[in-house]
């Protein structure tokens, strides 16, 4: 029986969930079951929810939406599932039909709406380095976290602001070439993505990844056009 709350648009296959043994193998692998330790936010737990809402035995509620929103789609839980369950493609199914057949909040709309029209297009997200630069060297930062004023405004926008790493003049300039030489004799010869928000935001990650591969014999190629991998 077709779910009131799905479509007939690609539904999670259950020829696909009931691979899923519930083993539970894949507990330790994934992060917001790690954090949050509840069933639901694990991939068993998804898996199990998925299949009842292919069987129309629960809805698509905001409390059931919660729980595959916290997934990171990361997808560690596959390298350690014994019996093999596709959850990329499970996952892969399960978002689109929450879109299409779950109203959000306006607010939580227009977060969304913020997030994906930003995050995946560095040009549009360096615009935003420079606000952030004068908000921390001006240390406005420092008053903002001690009166915790933008977590009464919007927890989710204090989630994010808490995970602001130092910016530096640096942040602001491309350094990488397109290709970076082996130190020594080369070995392989690899590519790299920067990241959307790592590139602008992280960019000590990315040079130290550089500095551990040309170490160990690998020359580096970074396309230029690359695009989001989410």
């Amino acid at each position: 029986m077709q779910s009131p709350t799905l479509d007939s648009q690609h539904p999670p296959a259950p020829k696909l969930i009931d691979a899923c043994v519930h083993c539970g193998f894949c507990l330790s692998t994934c992060p917001s079951y790690r954090i949050l330790g509840t069933e639901m936010d694990s991939p068993r737990g998804r898996v199990y929810m998925m299949d009842a809402l292919n069987q129309g035995e629960i809805d698509l509620t905001p409390a059931v939406v919660s729980h595959f929103d916290s997934c990171l789609g990361c997808l560690a839980c596959t390298t350690t599932c014994p019996s093999g369950v596709q959850y990329d493609k499970l996952i892969a199914a399960m978002r689109p039909q929450i879109e299409r057949n779950h109203q959000r909040p306006l607010v939580e709309r227009l977060y969304r709406q913020f997030i994906f029209g930003l995050f995946p297009y560095p040009n549009r997200l360096r615009l935003l380095l420079i606000p952030l630069f004068v908000y921390q060297k001006l240390g406005l930062q420092k008053l903002v976290r001690q009166t915790r004023i933008v977590e009464k405004v919007s927890p989710h926008l204090a989630a994010m602001e808490s995970n602001l790493p130092e910016l530096s003049l640096s942040t602001f300039q491309d350094t990488l070439p397109e290709l970076i030489p082996a130190q020594g004799t080369q070995r392989y010869r690899v590519g790299m993505i920067l990241g959307c928000v790592q590139k602008l935001f992280f960019d000590r990650v990315n040079q130290a990844t550089v500095r551990v591969l040309t170490a160990n014999g690998c020359e580096i190629v970074i396309p230029q056009s690359q695009g989001c991998c989410a």
